[in-house]
């Protein structure tokens, strides 16, 4: 599962978008570039980076496989799954059933949340695998009886030190929090080995959760609010399914799964008519598509065909009593629309990145020429990531907003300023259209020698 969702395809597909998270990309390639792997530069500007963690782990795939879109998003692809590796072994323990973890790491895997917070290159997911991991070592703390001052301050200062990597120093204090209530729990809890046992299962349940809650700005960050209850969640529902495989009515059971095939074919009997139909507006991620073309009625035709597979698969092995296959494809549903929200990703690529634009453009620039964006770096960061060149920003001494770049415009060098076409770059002199892609469009004041005209 997670080399069909994660380790393959969508390690390449769609491009980076524009934005606060490709400028990571850029950062680790000069990091690379320059030799210089403490500070942080994107542009030529120093401290643009805001997470060693993540910055290093890209400018180290950059040596290993070269600068590339696979290179930039495979560290948060290996996180995932570290994660639910490190999941499936803290559910395992936590409900004393191999099947608790097999189901909690599945969830971990194909929930959709858990792909979009990896879409854009953010240090999210390393947040949320250094806490599991934590957690899973202060539960075998615990458990095991091994729990001393020495291992205790080890524990802590490891996820101090890892959190603080990724710039979220508010985190540094819930390992020491956690701890010290684990402990009391060690010590004043009643004796009864099960009690024990269900307060420190919640105790790090509540772990995983709170050391997201305490970050700063979280409700305005959008991987982190995706990530933020995947790892409890999954937890909680993969103890559930494994209780109900091995205890469960199955009658009832078996009566649920003919219930949920019913609504299923329903969903995707509408979903089908609206992709085949249309037009449909949704919103995805802070990603708003409108359903029109025919290729972009394809998330929808995928949506609907994980829908019916998924409660199909699960009534026919329900009628067997073969509950795990069943609950395996309750599971598969999620993965379904994980695939189908990489297919509306990439369809909307053009509008969320400047990929096709730096493409474009790429024959018609030679070394002197100028690049700048008419606004500030994050709003066309990928434009600069794929012509791995530096670009002025409108906000420059020199940029397209200065009173100095009409002689610039006006000069004999070749420039390429990027912007929107609701609200273009007024030239200062006679421009000329080179690209345009996605209501983003790339003015010259020179006509293009070769490539497309507008």
């Amino acid at each position: 599962m997670w080399l069909t969702l994660y380790g393959s395809y969508a390690l390449s597909r769609p491009p980076l978008p524009d934005g606060p998270a490709t400028v990571h990309a850029e950062v680790a390639r000069e990091m690379v570039a320059g030799h210089d792997w403490k500070n942080g530069w994107g542009n030529g500007a120093p401290g643009a980076g805001s997470s060693k963690a993540l910055d290093w782990s890209i400018a180290a795939n950059y040596r290993l496989f070269g600068v590339s879109d696979f290179a930039a998003r495979l560290p948060g692809a290996v996180c995932v799954l570290l994660l639910a590796i490190t999941v499936y072994f803290l559910g395992r323990s936590l409900f004393v059933w191999n099947a608790a973890g097999l189901y909690s790491a599945l969830i971990v895997l194909a929930w959709p949340g858990t792909f979009l917070a990896t879409r854009e290159l953010t240090d999210a997911p390393f947040l949320h695998l250094e806490t599991a991991v934590v957690a899973l070592i202060l539960w075998n703390l615990l458990v095991a009886r091994q729990l001393a001052a020495l291992p205790a301050i080890a524990v802590s200062a490891v996820a101090a030190a890892l959190i603080f990597l990724t710039g979220h120093w508010p985190g540094m204090a819930l390992p020491l929090l956690i701890l010290a209530t684990c402990w009391v729990i060690r010590l004043f809890a009643p004796p009864a080995e099960k009690v024990r046992r269900l307060l420190t299962s919640w105790a790090v349940i509540a772990f995983l959760l709170g050391d997201v809650l305490i970050q700063p700005h979280f409700p305005s960050r959008g991987p982190l609010l995706w990530l933020a209850t995947i790892a409890p969640l999954a937890l909680i529902v993969g103890g559930w399914l494994a209780n109900q495989e091995a205890f469960g009515n199955q009658a009832l059971a078996r009566r649920i799964a003919r219930y949920l095939f019913a609504v299923g074919l329903t969903v995707g009997a509408i979903a089908v008519f609206f992709g085949g139909h249309g037009p449909v507006r949704f919103t995805v991620n802070k990603t708003r598509w409108l359903i029109t073309a025919s290729s972009s009625r394809i998330p929808l035709l995928v949506f609907a065909l994980a829908v019916v597979v998924g409660v199909s698969g699960n009534l026919l092995f329900r009628l067997q009593n073969k509950a795990r296959v069943a609950n395996c494809f309750l599971i598969g549903i999620l993965g379904g629309i994980v695939a189908a929200a990489q297919a509306g990703l990439v369809i909307d690529s053009p509008y969320s990145s400047s990929q096709i634009l730096a493409e474009a453009i790429r024959p018609e620039i030679n070394p002197g020429d100028i690049v700048a964006i008419d606004g500030k770096y994050a709003d066309a960061s990928s434009l600069a990531f794929y012509l791995d060149r530096p670009v002025l920003t409108a906000d420059s001494s020199d940029g397209p907003k200065s009173a100095g770049f009409s002689s610039v415009w006006n000069g004999s060098a070749r420039v390429f300023v990027w912007t929107r076409t609701d609200a273009a770059f007024a030239a200062p002199g006679a421009s000329y259209v080179i690209a345009r892609s996605g209501g983003k469009e790339i003015l010259s004041n020179q006509p293009n020698s070769g490539g497309a005209s507008f």
